[in-house]
């Protein structure tokens, strides 16, 4: 048996979820516990999690989530964590506050890095500096400036993201559930509540809850676990012993049948945006098995539109479209269905429509086929966990989670025999059972109704730096080769281009079709498509039985435009519709076969085509309402840079505002047997005649598989066309803003710039050397930042408090930067962590994806190679030549900014065009 010196063993396990081992061990001195999870990834990952539950609005431990990344005791600078941002190799960086917890995680490929990383987050989040300098306190969390007017990086964010009716629903919501514990409480901190928080306060608090005997360490991947622990040990836990008692959360008493109204302050009120939430308490914890059975039942019943409770609510015309929201990581998991496009009226009848549905499938009985598809759906889901998230944060997360409400770490990284279990159960009644206990009480309520704005107060603020002084620093030597491509091959098969690569994880099977032929308003057409496959029935099957067939055969699976800008002479724009799939090898014929009926064979005309178009169509344009709010700041960058690159041109036409308009208009119209006969001619003119190319990921034998299977498959043609570039008339420059509702704003100024790797530092340096402090720090905002792309180079501000001050501060920025002295040491660390983002790790199904792109855009490992020479030949007077010919080239850019009413009118002067959203 191992030994581990300074730690109790509590237990030691295999993990084949985790691919490796667990072992649980409490630090003997400080109480600590820590989780060790030893497989063979090499994108190393930590994390260290503190049980934090709120006593109130104030967001003291959002604050102190910001504060406490803000300089400590061995590295006493002001922005370590922005620091580690611009040097590190780290794949993943950051730290957040859940309703009743903090983690701070990390992931990185390179094992020095890990060292420094770990040492840093630990020093801060033990020793910061925020508990003797109240200048972070007030930069992170509020202070006054000088007209009165409270402002706050945290303060200023919380605006943004309460802003959205949405955030106001959900934070009512856990009132009404949570009236008299912690999760009752906005975690993140309430704009209106956040002056109420004293300093005083706020180091009492950081005291009560960052000890050591109230946080859970996660060690996970390929690394030297003993020099860690002897590290953890030596240098930080063995100097805490335990305090007397740890800070605990209490149970609420159940609130059922509680009913809450409140408004929604908004420009433009509509008796038919109308919001109703109704919410169920799931039962324990810490019964894994109940919990997983509730998400695989939810999905079933709820999944899509033609599941059947959905089906069955969407069909009392109550209101457009109906969410589901499911939390099993609370003390206390909850569930929620959210109406949305309601009227008050149809409001007051969603909870007794609710019942009846359940009752209904209750008399019936749950189809066991949608039960399995969902469960074998989420089965695959936990293997192949999708997302960009690093698997080592997301075990840290997880632990955490285990820790603080079983102390047990390793509960939630355990699946494999709760699927088992649960797929035991189908064909007994269980799930039916679960529906029964799930939906007996009477939801909590809370309808929200549409109102005209109170007005508000708006913002300002303040902060500089020295530099971080690692033990072992990167350096371009660090950086590697990089690495190349896997081996592939291509050939010919059943009229289509066959490329085949081997799989790291699952298998991939991607079809692509070449869209170069088609016009502009063909695109936006098919984009619409792409979104309501999903509603239509085929000949053999209904929709959703269709749809119950994918979760049951295959891991995922979409249809969607993929728009890329090309390497190749001219940068022509590559456009594909795209058919992605995951799946086991084994069910590769059934992905053939089903992706073949799916595409091919769905009726996109009749009566049930029309009422889906119908239902799809107004649920996009809600859900857009909400993006434009939350995500302003990545409508605005497409916005502006379709004046200057057709792939932008055809993203902002296809997902833009552009779209937002011609969702509108078809809705207005509602002439649906128009739109079927759009979308028939534009299937037999894409599948049929479309040059396609198949890419599979996947083993020799599965390529075998593959070559019987297409060519007397739905997918084979005699003879295609060729490929070709899409084109469209770039439009004229213009200055647009939009106004949106919330007290925040997002500011774009993008100019045309041809691409040059090299100005990658550049775009890294004007982010964190002069907007992070201009913008973020003095300014206020949550986020901003400069990117360089094919074709469009811009600037961006994200929740911001200000819109004017933030254009004069970009326009400041080239000649600060030019201005400037560089050392070698600024900029080794500016292309360690410039390079270090091109070999960010990849899970498979992404390393697939970016395999096909690299394809189409004719980018090979020569250009990649000397792409990374170029960003490694940055020295500083290329830099500050790129700083000061910058005024030239942003001389021709754009500004579209959405934000406030009272902030697009007071700057009115800066734009052509205006805009209320």
């Amino acid at each position: 048996m191992k030994q581990y010196p300074g730690y109790t063993l509590v237990k030691q396990e295999d993990c084949p979820e985790q691919h490796g081992t667990l072992t649980v061990l409490t630090h003997d001195v400080s109480g600590a516990s820590v989780l060790l999870v030893e497989n063979d990834d090499h994108n190393k990952g930590f994390g260290i999690g503190f049980g934090t539950f709120p006593s109130d609005d104030t967001g003291v431990f959002h604050i102190l989530e910001h504060s406490v990344l803000a300089g400590s005791e061995k590295y006493p600078v002001k922005s370590p964590f922005l620091q580690l941002l611009k040097s590190s190799m780290a794949s993943f960086l950051n730290a957040m506050t859940f309703p009743d917890k903090t983690v701070y995680p990390f992931a990185t490929p390179n094992e020095t890095d890990f060292k420094n990383l770990m040492d840093v987050y630990l020093n801060a989040v033990f020793c910061p500096l925020a508990m003797v300098d109240k200048a972070v306190f007030e930069q992170e969390g509020w202070h006054r400036g000088e007209g009165g007017t409270v402002s706050g990086v945290v303060y200023n964010e919380m605006q943004g993201a309460l802003a959205s009716p949405d955030a106001q629903l959900q934070n009512a919501l856990e009132r009404a559930m949570f009236p008299d514990t912690a999760y009752g409480f906005v975690s993140g901190g309430d704009p209106a509540s956040i002056p109420a928080l004293t300093y005083e306060k706020y180091k009492r608090v950081y005291h009560r809850h960052y000890s050591a005997d109230n946080c859970c360490i996660t060690l996970y991947g390929n690394l030297n676990m003993g020099e860690a622990l002897a590290f953890l040990d030596e240098a930080y836990l063995s100097r805490m012993p335990k305090g007397t008692s740890r800070p605990r959360l209490t149970m609420q008493d159940e609130q059922p049948g509680v009913q809450v109204k409140i408004p929604y302050y908004t420009e433009k009120p509509e008796a038919d945006e109308v919001q109703c939430a109704l919410a169920w308490y799931t039962g324990a914890f810490a019964d894994r098995e109940r919990q997983l059975g509730v998400e695989i039942l939810l999905d079933a019943l709820l999944g899509s539109n033609q599941a059947p409770l959905k089906a069955a609510l969407l069909n009392e015309k109550l209101g457009a479209d109906i969410d589901i929201g499911f939390d099993d990581s609370t003390l206390q998991p909850t569930l929620e269905l959210v109406l949305r496009g309601a009227t008050e009226d149809t409001a007051a009848r969603f909870a007794a429509g609710v019942r009846k549905a359940v009752d209904d499938i209750l008399t019936e009985g749950i189809p066991e086929d949608l039960l399995l598809a969902s469960l074998n759906a989420a089965e695959f889901a936990s293997l192949e966990r999708p997302g960009s998230i690093p698997d080592g944060v997301l075990d840290a997360i997880n632990a955490a989670t285990g820790w603080l409400h079983t102390g047990d770490p390793a509960m939630l990284l355990h699946t494999n025999s709760l699927f088992a279990s649960l797929r035991e159960k189908l064909a007994e009644g269980w799930f039916d059972a679960l529906l029964k206990d799930l939906f007996a009480a009477e939801p909590v309520q809370v309808t929200q109704v549409p109102t005209l704005p109170k007005k508000e107060e708006e913002a300002q603020a303040a902060r500089v730096d020295g530099k971080l002084v690692l033990e072992h620093p990167l350096t371009v030597a660090d950086l590697g080769s990089g690495e190349k491509s896997a081996a592939g091959g291509e050939e010919q098969l059943a009229g289509a281009t066959l490329l085949h690569h081997p799989s790291a994880g699952s298998t991939y099977l991607n079809f692509y079709y070449d869209l170069g032929s088609l016009t502009p308003e063909e695109m936006q057409y098919l984009d619409l498509l792409t979104d309501v496959l999903d509603e239509l029935d085929t000949p053999r099957h209904t929709a959703r039985e269709l749809n119950t067939l994918r979760g049951t055969w295959l891991g995922n699976s979409s249809v969607a435009l993929s728009i890329w800008t090309g390497r190749q002479a001219g940068s022509p724009c590559h456009t594909k519709l795209t058919l992605s799939m995951s799946l086991l090898e084994r069910s590769l014929e059934k992905a053939v076969e089903l992706g073949g009926e799916w595409l091919y064979e769905t009726r996109l005309t009749g009566p049930g085509a029309e009422a889906a178009y119908a239902r799809v169509l107004s649920q996009q344009k809600l859900n857009m309402e909400q993006q434009f709010i939350q995500q302003g700041n990545s409508y605005a960058a497409v916005r502006a840079g379709a004046h200057f690159t057709v792939e932008n041109a055809l993203t902002e036409r296809v997902s833009g505002v552009t779209a937002y308009h011609f969702l509108c208009e078809l809705l207005e119209k509602a002439d649906w047997a128009a739109v079927g006969a759009k979308f028939e001619a534009l299937r037999e003119k894409l599948l049929h005649h479309a040059q396609l190319t198949v890419s599979f990921h996947g083993s020799e034998a599965g390529l075998d598989t593959l070559r019987k299977l297409l060519p007397g498959s739905a997918f084979a043609e005699a003879e295609r066309g060729t490929a070709c570039a899409y084109t469209e008339e770039l439009t004229a420059p213009v200055n647009e803003a939009f106004i949106i509702d919330g007290g925040v704003n997002y500011d774009l100024l993008v100019w045309p710039m041809e691409r040059c790797a090299a100005r990658k530092v550049l775009a890294r340096v004007m982010s964190y050397e002069y907007l992070w402090h201009q913008i973020r720090e003095v300014g206020g905002a949550y986020g901003t930042g400069m990117l360089t792309q094919d074709g469009v180079e811009y600037l961006y501000t994200y929740r911001d408090p200000h819109l004017t001050e933030s254009y004069d501060t970009f326009a400041k920025g080239p000649a600060d930067l030019a201005a400037r002295d560089y050392t070698e040491k600024d900029m080794n660390e500016f292309i360690v962590g410039t390079v270090a983002k091109l070999d960010t790790p990849r899970k498979p199904y992404a390393q697939a994806k970016e395999l096909d792109r690299r394809y189409f855009c004719g980018i090979t490992d020569g250009m990649a190679a000397a792409d990374r020479a170029a960003l490694c030949a940055v020295d500083a007077d290329t830099l500050k030549a790129q700083a000061a010919a910058l005024p030239r080239q942003m001389a021709k850019s754009v500004r579209v900014a959405f934000g406030s009413k009272d902030a697009v009118e007071a700057a009115k002067g800066l734009f052509d065009r205006v805009e209320t959203l």
